[in-house]
This record gives C-alpha cells, structure tokens and sequence, in this order.
C-alpha cells in the first residue's frame, strides 16, 4: 500500500487552492490541494513540507494532523493507497507553482475555499474539521 499526504494550506485566515494541470497523469481540471507520496524514509510531516514547497514553493511553519485519512484504489498509481490529511500554516501567501503538477492558484475565504474545492466527502464537515484544528 502507497502512503501519501493531503495538506490544505492557509495564511492569514485564507486557504489555498490549486488548480491541477488538466491532463492524463494528473487527471480532468480541478481546484484541489497539495496531495502527494510519502519518500522512502520520510516522516508524514516531512513529506507534507516537502510536496508543499515542491508544488508552491511555500515555507510551512507549522502541520497539523486531522486525524483523518482514506483509503482508495489509485489509477495512477495502479495500487492501493493511504492518505493521511493535514492542515499547513505557511509564511507567506507568495505561492510560485511547478507548472507541472499545478498551473493555478487562488487565496480564498473559507467559505469559498469549501465551495471550490473538489472534495468527494462531506464538504460541511470538511469545513467544521479545518475551522476547529486552527
């Protein structure tokens, strides 16, 4: 089973989203976060800070686990994997994207953070989940 990590990202009461490179590796268009696999090695938090700067070039200052994870078949990865979620504080909202993975980006309230972003669960208790870890 592959681990990854799913970190959302906020600064100054704003969250990130991504918008991810809409092609067969990455998949359809959508507004997400940082996702990503856990090196050979790694601790999850060192593997959150890592696909955070790889992908935005942000600096974390500080990881919070959710306590929350899921389990799905990856297409990509043509096995089963383990996702273990996370808020991130950064230093600075200056994002600077890898191009590859993600081709967008938007600082956003919370509240339009939810209703962007392409979540298959319960996006109210996604929400409730993120306000009460800050």
């Amino acid at each position: 089973m592959r681990i990854k990590i799913l970190s959302f990202i906020t600064h100054n009461n704003k969250y990130l989203l991504l918008k991810n490179n809409p092609d067969p590796v990455h998949g359809p268009e959508r507004w997400f976060t940082v996702t990503g696999s856990v090196e050979e090695g790694e601790t999850l938090e060192v593997a959150v800070a890592r696909e955070i700067k790889e992908e935005t070039n942000l600096d974390v200052i500080k990881i919070i686990p959710l306590g929350s994870f899921s389990e799905y078949y990856s297409n990509f990865d043509k096995e089963m994997c383990k996702e273990y979620n996370f808020i991130s504080l950064v230093k600075n909202d200056q994002v600077i994207l890898d191009n590859i993975e993600v081709i967008e980006f938007d600082w956003v309230s919370i509240d339009e953070y939810i209703d962007r972003i392409w979540w298959i669960g319960d996006k109210k208790k996604l929400k409730l989940e993120l306000l009460e870890k800050l």
